[in-house]
C-alpha cells in the first residue's frame, strides 16, 4: 500500500481543481460566445475594475469554496488569457470535446473521493508540479519550426516576467503568452494557474524553473 504525506495530497487536490477549472473554461469559450466577450473583456484587470463585473456570474461558481483575493485573481486572469485566444483555437469538434470533458471530470472525481475537496484558500499553498511551465513555452516557441520568436526576444521576455511583482506578473502575461501564441507552442494552463496562485509565497522558485525550463530547452539550439 502506498502512503501520501499530508502535502503531497494537498497536491494532488489541487492539481485536479486547477485541471477542471482550465478545461471548463475552455469548454464555455467553445459554446458561449457571449461568455468567452466577457471573459476576454477581464484582460489585464483586477477583481474590482468595473470591466470585471460581467466575469463576477461566470467564475464565482468555478472558484475554491475558500479564496482569497490574490487566489481569485489568478483564476480571473487564466481564464481571461484562454477567452482571448483566437477563434479558432476553440474549434474543435463536440466529439473530442465532450471526451475531453468526461476525461477531466473522470480524474478531478477520483482524487477527490481520495483526498476530499480542493484545499486552495488563504494559506500559503506549496509547489504544485502539473505540468511544463511557462518557461517551457516560451523555449519551445523559440525551438518552433519557422519560429517568428528570435531567442533575444524571448530572452528578454522571460527575463522581464521572473522579475515581476504579484500585480506585474499579471499586467504582462497577456503580451508575453500572445507572443508564444503566435508560433504555435502550447500552454499548460492548469500550471500557469498554479504558478499564479502560488506567486505571492513562491515567486522566487517559480521564475527559477521557468528559466531553468527555458534555457533546457533553448540550449538545444546550440546542439543542432
Amino acid at each position: 500500500m502506498t502512503f501520501q504525506t499530508p502535502e503531497a495530497s494537498k497536491h494532488q487536490r489541487n492539481r485536479a481543481a486547477y485541471a477542471a477549472f482550465t478545461a471548463r473554461i475552455e469548454r464555455l469559450c467553445r459554446t458561449d460566445p457571449g461568455a468567452r466577450a466577457a471573459l476576454r473583456a477581464g484582460l489585464r484587470r483586477d477583481l474590482n475594475h468595473p470591466r470585471a463585473r460581467a466575469m463576477h456570474r461566470l467564475l464565482t461558481p468555478l472558484l475554491p469554496q475558500e479564496y482569497d483575493d490574490r487566489t481569485a485573481q489568478a483564476h480571473y486572469t487564466v481564464a481571461s488569457l484562454i477567452a482571448a485566444q483566437p477563434r479558432h483555437a476553440f474549434a474543435i469538434d463536440q466529439e473530442d470535446d465532450e471526451d475531453t470533458a468526461v476525461e477531466v471530470e473522470a480524474v478531478t472525481q477520483q482524487v477527490l473521493q481520495e483526498n476530499g475537496e480542493p484545499d486552495t484558500g488563504a494559506a500559503a499553498p506549496g509547489p504544485t508540479p502539473y505540468g511544463p511551465s511557462f518557461g517551457a513555452t516560451l523555449g519551445r516557441a523559440v525551438m518552433a519550426k519557422g519560429a517568428s520568436m528570435r531567442m533575444s526576444a524571448a530572452e528578454s521576455r522571460i527575463n522581464l516576467l521572473t522579475r515581476q511583482s504579484l500585480r506585474g506578473i499579471h499586467l504582462h502575461l497577456p503580451a508575453a503568452v500572445n507572443q508564444a501564441r503566435t508560433t504555435g507552442a502550447t500552454i499548460d494552463w492548469g500550471q500557469l494557474l498554479a504558478d499564479l496562485v502560488d506567486w505571492p509565497y513562491q515567486s522566487g522558485r517559480i521564475s527559477r524553473r521557468w528559466l531553468q525550463d527555458f534555457y533546457r530547452i533553448t540550449a538545444r539550439a546550440g546542439q543542432d
